[in-house]
């Protein structure tokens, strides 16, 4: 069974009947569902955009590694999302904004838009609605549909960009670490980076070879990312540590 991606629970394609009452919660506080992770899926066409804001980093996958932003030093806890459930950070990852609708192939046909049934972001109370009463899409529905397609379109460019940088060997093992507190600390193990002395050793073909398909430039934004670590640093000092606000909330609650 294919597992389902990061967030989706019930991936199945949006039908204007099945779907047609469905409303959608679009506010600025509808971010909850990605609080317990530290890294996001990156596509390159948002390395630019983010690369000031978010790390950019290489995690182990099959066939080849993906890129991932790191949002947090420890996992299942992202620093961006606030208890309200609003992401903090100045830039939010597409994969995120796209969320509960993604693209979907079926064997012999074109690809569709799917959606999770299950998400919490979903019901038929509040929201927007995805549907007018004549099965149209509304403006809402709309702008998710464009910005799936562009993602779908972005993933398969970051494919490309992998498979070269997989085949050139030029990811190196990693290890971040983060002061947490009054003298703690947290280590990231598990992540790559491009290793800048392979890339300077290549030979000219290849670095025409990654400067002519594009690739070169998504390097460079990779590594110029790596700054934004610092991002993560600062915010570590006054994000509390996981289940601290609910044992502060109780502390004040018995002193009261």
């Amino acid at each position: 069974m294919e597992t389902n991606p990061l967030f989706y629970q019930s991936v199945v394609a949006l039908n204007r009947e099945r779907h047609r009452e469905l409303r959608m919660d679009d506010s600025q506080t509808r971010f909850a569902f990605c609080r317990q992770t530290h890294v996001i899926p990156a596509v390159v066409d948002e390395f630019a955009a983010a690369l000031a804001h978010l790390p950019i980093v290489f995690a182990p996958a099959q066939p080849v590694p993906t890129t991932v932003f790191l949002v947090g030093v420890r996992p299942q806890r992202n620093l961006l999302v606030d208890e309200q459930g609003r992401w903090t950070g100045a830039y939010v990852p597409a994969f995120v904004r796209r969320y509960p609708f993604m693209r979907g192939e079926i064997s012999g046909s074109t690809p569709v838009t799917c959606v999770d049934e299950r998400s919490s972001l979903l019901g038929h109370a509040q929201g927007g609605r995805l549907f007018d009463d004549e099965g149209r899409e509304t403006p809402l529905l709309a702008g998710y549909v464009d910005l799936v397609d562009k993602y779908y379109q972005a993933a398969a460019r970051t494919q490309a960009f992998l498979s070269v940088v997989h085949e050139l060997q030029l990811l190196r093992n990693v290890t971040i670490e983060t002061t947490v507190g009054q003298g703690g600390s947290s280590v990231i193990h598990g992540f790559m980076t491009v290793d800048e002395a392979r890339l300077d050793a290549l030979p000219a073909e290849q670095l025409l070879r990654l400067r002519d398909g594009g690739f070169l430039a998504f390097i460079y934004a990779h590594l110029f990312s790596l700054r934004a670590v610092e991002v993560l640093r600062r915010q570590v000092s006054d994000a509390p540590a996981p289940g601290e606000a609910e044992r502060e909330a109780q502390g004040e609650g018995v002193a009261g």
